[in-house]
């Protein structure tokens, strides 16, 4: 998942149109493995503009800065860059040796800030207002040897029904996201806003659903390491 937040700064935008990210990064997550000291990352300029990134990880509070941000197991490097129109670099993430849980996953956020410098050359109908980007990409810190393995977290959810909710329960060291969920009495389908699970947690949804009878069956989609979906169907 990508977040992009608005921030009041120069940046270029089409009038009347909701700003967009020209910076891309190669992956929607990072998995960093406790057991490499360093990996790395694309990140590209598809403006036909420069741009000045600013890059740092932290809880992934819309109002976090680099300044604030002292208590990440991951350091990126370097910390602030310039991107010419199509150009791509590698981003070097390297561990800090903070100390982080053993037993489960950790759960931080890659910022990266877009500025385009003052001077870019505009294309026909666009307009400088001040407005920067900042995309936001969840980091997961892994420990070493966690079971099971992470390929098995979509199966391993469990699901159950009381009266008119549903319980939704994640056992293992990972963090679950679901992409998209529904249930089904096996005539009505109805959408499950699950969300994102930590380690070894639980949540419970309210089924309104009127007109549905007693749900059968959970059928859902859960994000792996490589951003994509994984599909699951399990009764109820």
């Amino acid at each position: 998942m990508i977040k992009i937040i608005r921030i009041m700064a120069m940046a270029v935008l089409l009038l009347g149109q909701t700003a967009m990210a020209g910076v891309m990064v190669e992956s929607s997550r990072v998995v960093f493995s406790a057991a490499d000291p360093e990996r790395s990352l694309i990140i590209s300029n598809t403006n036909d503009y420069p741009v000045i990134v600013q890059a740092w990880i932290d809880h992934g509070a819309p109002e976090g800065t680099p300044e604030k941000a002292t208590d990440s197991p991951v350091m990126p490097l370097p910390g602030i860059f310039r991107l010419e129109p199509g150009e791509k670099k590698s981003l070097r993430l390297l561990a800090t040796q903070l100390k982080q849980p053993t037993d489960r996953e950790s759960l931080y956020w890659l910022n990266l800030y877009e500025i385009p410098p003052k001077d870019a050359h505009l294309p026909p109908g666009m307009s400088a207002v001040k407005v920067a980007v900042r995309l936001q990409l969840k980091m997961f810190y892994r420990p070493e040897n966690l079971k099971p393995s992470p390929d098995d977290v979509a199966s391993k959810q469990t699901f159950s029904v009381d009266a008119r909710a549903v319980k939704v329960n994640n056992p293992t060291p990972y963090y679950a996201t679901f992409s998209a969920a529904e249930v089904s009495d096996g005539t009505h389908s109805y959408p499950l806003p699950i969300g994102m699970l930590a380690p070894f947690s639980s949540k419970t949804l309210v089924l309104n659903t009127p007109g549905m009878s007693q749900p059968k069956s959970l059928h859902y989609i859960l994000i792996n390491d490589d951003g994509n979906g994984v599909e699951k169907r399990k009764a109820l």
